[in-house]
């Protein structure tokens, strides 16, 4: 009997190589199908900048915050809608 159909299973659960934090983002799907290929979250939404503008960042976040103090270096804590994650610095203008 062929080993074949067990490997292609065994391969389909192990876990995909996930993007890092930082990394340029892409989600496929929506709903129960939506893709994240991020170790937290691909943020395609909306961000809220201090200076009132708004932009669509496109990348992967490094978690979810409350302050600065909760984002790792070079990043910062930014508005996601109703929740707020950390992003690179430099998503937003100085």
């Amino acid at each position: 009997m062929s080993r074949l159909p067990a490997l292609l299973l065994a391969a389909s659960l192990l876990p995909a190589c996930r993007l890092e934090a930082g990394e340029p983002c892409e989600v496929t799907g929506d709903g129960f199908t939506r893709y994240d290929p991020c170790e937290e979250t691909c943020v395609t939404w909306t961000v809220s900048c201090d200076d009132g503008s708004t932009t669509t960042p496109n990348v992967c976040s490094a978690g979810a915050c409350r302050t600065d103090r909760d984002c790792p270096s070079d990043f910062t804590c930014r508005s996601v809608g109703f929740d707020s994650e950390c992003l690179p610095a430099d998503t937003c203008p100085d």
